[in-house]
């Protein structure tokens, strides 16, 4: 099992992408990688949802964009409204916890915990970001034993 904030879904999905694998270790990396993306994609839909209830909207329903290139928000109250809720959305955990799964995680694991590759920038945090996550999965697989 492993927990990361849905707002981390993409760039641990690219941090893992550059890690350079051959054999089983990428088959089991890129199972991983792959139920990352398609929940990414699943949130990325949703908060263009959350957009649309709070954006300006053609006749066609679609998004009216801005000068800057963003979207329109309807108004001040909305632009708020949908900050918070966006937050919300982004601050909320993804749990892989799939028996399925269970081989390539613990594959997952020993990579990232024994990577020798120095790292830097966001990659350092990434790399941090999931060693906890790995951490905190054992302390929580250890308090149910």
């Amino acid at each position: 099992m492993i927990t990361i904030l849905k707002k981390d879904l993409d760039r641990v999905a690219k941090f893992l992408v550059g890690i350079e694998l051959s054999g089983v270790e990428n088959i089991h990396r890129m199972r991983i990688v792959n139920v990352l993306k398609k929940q990414h994609e699943e949130i990325v839909a949703e908060e263009v949802e959350l957009l649309k209830a709070h954006a300006e909207v053609d006749s066609k329903g679609e998004l009216v964009r801005s000068e800057g290139g963003g979207f329109r928000l309807k108004d001040q109250e909305s632009a708020t409204e949908f900050r918070e809720q966006q937050e919300k959305l982004f601050e909320e955990s993804f749990v892989i916890d799939n028996p399925n799964y269970k081989q390539a995680l613990e594959t997952l694991e020993g990579i990232i915990m024994n990577l020798d590759q120095k790292l830097s920038n966001e990659d350092a945090e990434i790399h941090f970001l999931v060693v906890e996550a790995f951490e905190q999965a054992k302390e929580e697989k250890g308090d149910d034993e």
